[in-house]
């Protein structure tokens, strides 16, 4: 009995061990290099990557107050690639992505609220031109580590929504 409890003490200690583990990448962000670390704990898998990106399925989710309230989704195995994420209820206030069975499956979602839903913005020099893709949100399940890029079939969502209202 002792034997189990030591070896289950050890498994648990190495899964810490590896959750704190962290890399080191060289990011760009606004034209400047920086160091980013990365613990594995922060690190969430896209089995299937993003559509037009099926080759990357390492990312995180890096705040940066210089962009808020949006944040980045760094690519792990391209540095040079990270994408500005907005939660799409900043864009649409009574946005709401309905995630059916099989999605929810991949995404290993037992409670909707282990869910964080990002929306891609697409960045041009004129921001009132900048639009965010609510079609298509990139939903983490933030508890397991899991992405996956869903693609809805509701009407009410465009692929290029404006990130401005017409009145800013």
């Amino acid at each position: 009995m002792a034997t189990a409890a030591v070896a289950m003490k050890d498994r648990s200690e190495a899964r810490e061990a590896t959750a704190r583990a962290s890399r080191h990448l060289q990011v760009v962000r606004f034209g400047q290099t920086e160091g980013l670390d990365v613990t594995n704990s922060d690190v969430v898998t896209f089995e299937q990557g993003l559509v037009g990106m099926e080759h990357l399925r390492q990312f995180t989710i890096v705040a940066d107050q210089r962009l808020a309230p949006c944040v980045w989704l760094q690519s792990l195995e391209d540095p040079s690639l990270a994408f500005v994420v907005i939660a799409p209820t900043m864009i649409q206030p009574d946005y709401a992505a309905e995630i059916g069975g099989d999605d929810a499956y991949q995404l290993e979602l037992e409670d909707p609220d282990d869910a964080d839903i990002w929306s891609i913005v697409t960045v041009v020099g004129d921001p009132r031109l900048s639009t965010v893709n609510l079609l298509a949100p990139v939903i983490v399940n933030r508890k397991r580590g899991v992405g996956k890029q869903v693609i809805l079939s509701d009407a009410r969502y465009s692929l290029r929504h404006p990130l401005l209202s017409t009145g800013s």
